[in-house]
């Protein structure tokens, strides 16, 4: 037994010099590269029921996956046809009446800020990117799509 008191001594002292890694990670340079990426994530669940004119996204991780697990959070803005709006909504999850915001950290332009998320039309993200944390909002202008997902 006094092996055990040993070896949690060691671990906590070989943790306490660790720093929590972040990474981040981008879906091209290219909006072509955005575009592929983008409609081959969401085929991986769905048809999309349109084409994606334009797409920005990006995923954070937090943790390096040796020590402990890491958490993901991607943010994504997709721009479709307005003729295709209505269809991108009903292949979205069920509507949320409660959901939590949240930003990148490093700040994107293209990102909503608090204010321009809470005139979303929210969505499970589960239907589109397999992820029951998060959120598919659809944006008033009846073109854009934001997309917060995470891992907890």
């Amino acid at each position: 037994m006094k092996t055990l008191p040993i070896l949690v001594m060691a671990t906590i002292i070989t943790m306490v010099g660790c720093e929590i890694q972040y990474s981040e990670h981008t879906f091209g340079d290219t909006s072509k590269e955005r575009l592929t990426a983008m409609t081959d994530l969401i085929k991986k669940r769905i048809s999309p029921p349109g084409p994606i004119l334009d797409a920005e996204c990006i995923e954070e991780q937090t943790g390096d996956g040796r020590v402990g697990p890491s958490d993901f959070y991607f943010f994504a803005k997709i721009v479709v046809e307005k003729s295709d709006f209505a269809s991108w909504k009903s292949v979205a999850g069920k509507r949320l009446s409660s959901w939590d915001y949240r930003s990148p950290r490093t700040e994107l332009s293209w990102w909503p800020t608090q204010t321009e998320a809470d005139d979303l039309e929210m969505y499970s993200s589960k239907p589109m990117f397999g992820r029951s944390n998060g959120w598919v909002g659809f944006a008033a202008n009846g073109q854009t799509v934001y997309v917060l997902t995470y891992t907890m």
